[in-house]
């Protein structure tokens, strides 16, 4: 790694935890702490009583439909929006209290337009490392290790304007890793960016949190999150309705269902058939899909398949992070379940 990334990464645990006071509850590690956040707008309680922690170290995925409240926690936790209720320190600085210090500690990157299309690449990295309050001397070689990075060297000395929006998205990131920030807020960082791009925006930003930061991640796209988040946070109505790993949450609130590559579908079928369960059937040649009534059981499974000679090639969770968001959001059905 170049010297100028390094130097980025190693001074941002230290320059982060001088800044938290001796008055603050919060250890040092945990980069956000909220509690009973809201706020109201006319006909809409936006937040209502948030509430979630995120350590150095990890990216944290809030996820919800539109309209959840996402976008407003990620305003009042960068201090832009004042919360009516609850308290947050992001950093170790109050939001409310101090809204313009703790946005030195944040690299931010919302899903907005792109208002600086007539500056060229380079300079609008240096401008925003001055405004970041990156040394002087550092401003130069900083911004060429961030262009570096995303692979954006060659378009330097181009126009914002002239390049593509997916182009222009990973400016928009290079920009913000430059940044001495310890908590990046990323709303959908991977927009307009192509398969190749963000299996290498996926590895930079694992690095980044390797190191010491945090991010706190939102997207629609959540097949995609778990190839990155560490832990979930669901919102719906104003409301945090579920927090955890991709495991956690799947095990709590999905039915355990599964896809076994077995060597003879028919003779594993009758295998399995003793062990309680809500679907079994084949669905090719060599592949049966099995819906258990108890978690427990699976390891029954294998068992049960050795002893009738049948090989178990792969056996796998079906349940994806969509099928969460589904349980979380969906209305409730006649009888009162999800």
């Amino acid at each position: 790694m170049p010297a100028a990334a390094a130097g980025i990464l190693r001074e941002q645990p230290h320059v982060g935890r001088t800044l938290i006071s001796a008055e603050s509850p919060w250890p040092p590690w945990m980069l956000v702490q909220a509690h009973g956040l809201g706020k109201t707008y006319p006909k809409v309680r936006a937040l209502d009583g948030v509430g979630f922690e995120i350590h150095e170290g990890e990216v944290f995925g809030l996820f919800g439909p539109n309209g959840a409240g996402k976008t407003t926690c990620l305003r009042v936790l960068s201090g832009l929006t004042r919360p009516d209720a609850g308290r947050a320190e992001v950093c170790g600085h109050d939001v409310a209290q101090f809204p313009n210090d703790l946005r030195r500690h944040l690299g931010i990157l919302f899903d907005l337009p792109f208002p600086y299309v007539d500056m060229t690449v380079a300079r609008y990295l240096t401008f925003f490392a001055n405004m970041a309050g990156v040394p002087r001397a550092e401003v130069r070689g900083k911004a060429a290790w961030a262009l570096a990075q995303l692979g954006m060297t060659h378009h330097a000395g181009s126009r914002i304007g002239k390049l593509s929006m997916g182009e222009r998205q990973r400016v928009e990131i290079a920009r913000v890793l430059l940044s001495p920030a310890r908590l990046l807020l990323l709303d959908e960082p991977f927009s307009n960016v192509d398969v190749d791009a963000r299996l290498h925006l996926r590895s930079i930003l694992r690095d980044w949190v390797s190191r010491g930061g945090g991010i706190l991640f939102t997207s629609h796209n959540l097949l995609e999150s778990e190839a990155i988040v560490d832990r979930y946070a669901f919102i719906h109505l104003g409301r945090i309705v579920a927090v955890g790993t991709a495991k956690e949450l799947k095990e709590n609130l999905l039915a355990p269902v599964y896809a076994l590559e077995v060597s003879d579908a028919n003779m594993a079928l009758a295998a399995l058939e003793p062990i309680p369960h809500q679907a079994l059937e084949t669905t090719a040649p060599n592949l049966v899909r099995l819906g258990l009534l108890r978690r427990q059981d699976a390891p029954r499974v294998a068992k049960a398949l050795v002893s009738a000679d049948v090989d178990l090639l792969e056996m796998k969770s079906v349940g994806t992070m969509e099928d969460v968001y589904r349980k979380l959001t969906r209305p409730p059905g006649p009888g009162g379940t999800a």
